[in-house]
């Protein structure tokens, strides 16, 4: 692949900082998840050109050299992304990225150790990428928002996969909301450019939080974090266990506190949660059971709850195989209330027990120094 002459960001010269010496001052995003640094971004960026290295810590410590090509209008032109072994940054890129435009299709074509895919798909001229946890696009977006003095603009963004819509709104002078196509909205404080200054996401599923600053040396930090990843952000959790003669299996996703405050905050009190992360959480009994009044026949189910400060409500539903941010209320199978208590320690990753206590069993949903409760007893049959 190396003979492809489309590869031109190859030859950029980067600087001890890591991005080439242009005219365009370089800034740079930090992204924190709760105490943890999770993403490094320093870029140059001119209306034609962007330029950009990447840190990622999660699952694995990657390093990323990207570039953007726009041209007059602000269109997608050309665009190239080079991923790199954070202690190998001078050797051969682990993956890459590029893409072009055609007419109205986009080409991308991808190379991960010696296999090259290929997409194609119809994509409109304002297209930008978009890459998880990486931001510097989005302010490619703003800047352009407000040139434009647009209070709105849906705007395509693409992966390999292909583009989808992310809308932009100027809310105010000093102000942006970046709605991503399902894991929520986003806040930014923004410069009268369209800068991102600040960037909140603490409302989606991610619940970053990303600040804007000056020059780093993103090398020195390559070689610092190289070797302490993050790993994935919300791992699975399985709890397969017996409670009263009845075998309970629950999987689900496992998001870590990471010094953050937890319900009332990252989990707003009296709101619909997924109850983890990720895939829905999915719970499963061979024996019919009774929560409260609810009797739950035997068979696979999904959990949300809506948490609240003297307990809330457990729900269980019907539907399967969905996404957490997947609900459908006319699926539920009912809802039984949830009893709030405070546990002996904290737990730092977020944890779904059943045990047995007095005679019945109890569903335990347990993070931080919260615990909530919903007692279950097993129906009988025959």
């Amino acid at each position: 692949m190396r003979n492809l002459q489309y590869f031109w960001i190859l030859g950029l010269i980067f600087s001890a900082y890591g991005c080439s010496d242009r005219a365009a001052p370089a800034a740079s995003f930090v992204s924190t998840l709760g105490r943890d640094t999770l993403v490094v971004e320093l870029f140059r960026m001119q209306p034609e050109y962007v330029e950009a290295d990447i840190l990622i810590r999660s699952p694995e410590t990657r390093y990323y050299r990207q570039s953007l090509m726009l041209d007059g209008d602000g269109n997608f032109v050309e665009y190239h992304s080079a991923g790199y072994d954070p202690n190998d940054l001078s050797g051969n890129p682990v993956e890459e990225e590029h893409a072009r435009m055609e007419g109205d299709s986009l080409i991308v074509t991808r190379y991960r150790d010696t296999t090259e895919q290929r997409a194609s798909f119809s994509a409109a001229a304002d297209v930008l990428p978009w890459m998880d946890m990486v931001h510097w696009p989005y302010e490619v977006a703003t800047r352009q928002l407000i040139a434009e003095g647009e209070p709105m603009k849906a705007r395509p963004m693409f992966t390999f996969r292909g583009p989808a819509e992310y809308i932009f709104r100027h809310i105010s002078p000093d102000s942006a909301s970046i709605q991503h196509p399902f894991r929520g909205t986003m806040t930014a404080a923004i410069d009268a450019h369209g800068a991102l200054q600040l960037y909140d996401a603490t409302e989606t599923t991610r619940k970053l939080i990303v600040r804007r600053g000056g020059p780093l040396n993103i090398k020195a930090l390559a070689a610092k974090y190289a070797d302490k990843p993050i790993g994935e952000l919300s791992g699975e959790g399985i709890t397969e266990t017996q409670v009263l003669g009845a075998n309970l299996y629950i999987t689900y996703g496992q998001p870590a506190r990471r010094g953050r405050e937890l319900f009332g905050q990252i989990v707003p009190w009296n709101e619909r949660w997924r109850t983890g992360a990720n895939r829905a959480t999915h719970f499963k009994t061979d024996t019919p059971l009774r929560f409260g009044e609810l009797e739950v026949p035997q068979g696979e189910y999904t959990l949300f709850s809506i948490p609240a400060p003297e307990g809330g409500t457990l729900i269980i539903n019907r539907e399967t195989g969905q996404n957490g941010n997947s609900y459908k209320e006319e699926m539920d199978l009912g809802r039984v209330p949830m009893h709030r208590i405070s546990g002996a320690g904290s737990v730092e990753l977020f944890t779904i027990d059943a045990v047995q206590r007095e005679g019945q069993g109890v569903l335990q949903l347990k993070w931080g120094e919260d615990i909530f409760e919903v007692p279950f007893e097993v129906v009988p049959t025959g």
